[in-house]
C-alpha cells in the first residue's frame, strides 16, 4: 500500500508514497501524540464539491480539505474503514487515511496516547 504508519517516541508518521504523495502533494505527516484526542474507524465521505488542494476523482481523495472552518489531511483510495484521527493544536482538524488492518492501526495508536 502507498500508505505506511511509522512510530517515534513523540509522534506518528504518515507516510506517503509513489502516485499517492503526489495527488496528496505531501510525502509524510507529522503528528504528535499530544494532539490526538480520539482515533476511530469510520465511513468518512468527503463530497467531490468541497474546497482542497490535492486530488478528488471518483472515491479518490489525496490532500488538504476545507471541511469546516479548519484544514483536514484526507488520503484514501475507499472512505470505508479508515482511520480518522481528531486533534488538537494541529495544523490540521482531521487526519484521514486508509491503511491495511486499520483495527491494529488504530490499536497502536490507542497506546501511544497519552492519558
Amino acid at each position: 500500500m502507498s500508505r505506511t504508519i511509522e512510530f517515534t517516541k513523540n509522534t506518528i508518521i504518515l507516510h506517503l508514497s509513489g502516485l499517492t504523495s503526489l495527488a496528496a502533494l505531501k510525502r509524510q505527516l507529522e503528528i504528535p501524540y499530544s494532539s490526538i484526542k480520539d482515533v476511530t474507524i469510520e465511513d468518512f465521505k468527503v463530497s467531490l464539491l468541497k474546497f482542497r488542494v490535492g486530488t478528488s476523482i471518483a472515491d479518490i481523495r489525496e490532500g488538504r480539505f476545507m471541511l469546516t472552518d479548519k484544514w483536514s489531511f484526507i488520503s484514501y483510495n475507499n472512505h470505508k474503514d479508515v482511520v480518522v484521527l481528531r486533534l488538537n493544536n494541529h495544523e490540521f482538524e482531521n487526519v484521514v487515511f486508509q491503511i491495511n488492518n486499520p483495527e491494529e492501526v488504530k490499536r497502536q495508536i490507542q497506546e501511544h496516547i497519552p492519558k
